[in-house]
């Protein structure tokens, strides 16, 4: 198995096309950006890290903070560790809690325990668009810019 073919034990590649397609319509209604990591397991160097440190390791590695607004989020899971983590940038970090991140991650670990996977990301993304699309909507006249590139990142 090739090193990035694990996935296909979790998403379809139409799946996979959903999800990006679902990432890319929230980001044509907000300047929110949603950059999304999947990986399989730790490398070996990778495991003298907490997960919550790889994660902070891809948000800088992928520039997630690279929007003029702060308004980039990470969704970033790894499979076998079940570790799902929502990071957002400092725009949105000011204006929305913890804990409607914390709910969602919630909502996306119960889809993941009954395999749904991509159900579970495909309503994450809906979710989380439904929060930036209220908080960080597009204006009038503003320049909406794809910021960030859209391509899932499988590592």
């Amino acid at each position: 198995m090739s090193n990035k073919q694990w996935i296909n034990n979790y998403f379809s590649e139409d799946e996979l096309r959903d999800i990006q397609s679902a990432a890319d319509a929230v980001e044509r209604n907000t300047v929110g950006e949603i950059v999304l990591s999947f990986r399989n397991k730790k490398s070996l160097l990778e495991k003298l890290y907490s997960n919550h440190e790889l994660a902070m390791k891809d948000f800088e590695r992928l520039e997630v903070f690279k929007t003029k607004e702060r308004t980039g989020v990470l969704i970033f899971l790894i499979f076998e560790e079940h570790y799902f983590d929502i990071i957002a940038d400092e725009g949105i970090y000011a204006k929305i809690p913890d804990e409607t991140w914390n709910s969602m991650e919630e909502k996306l670990k119960e889809e993941f325990r009954n395999k749904n996977y991509s159900s579970g990301v495909l309503a994450l993304i809906n979710e989380m668009g439904e929060v930036l699309s209220r908080e960080f909507p597009t204006r009038a006249g503003a320049d909406n810019d794809d910021e960030l590139p859209n391509e899932i990142v499988i590592n």
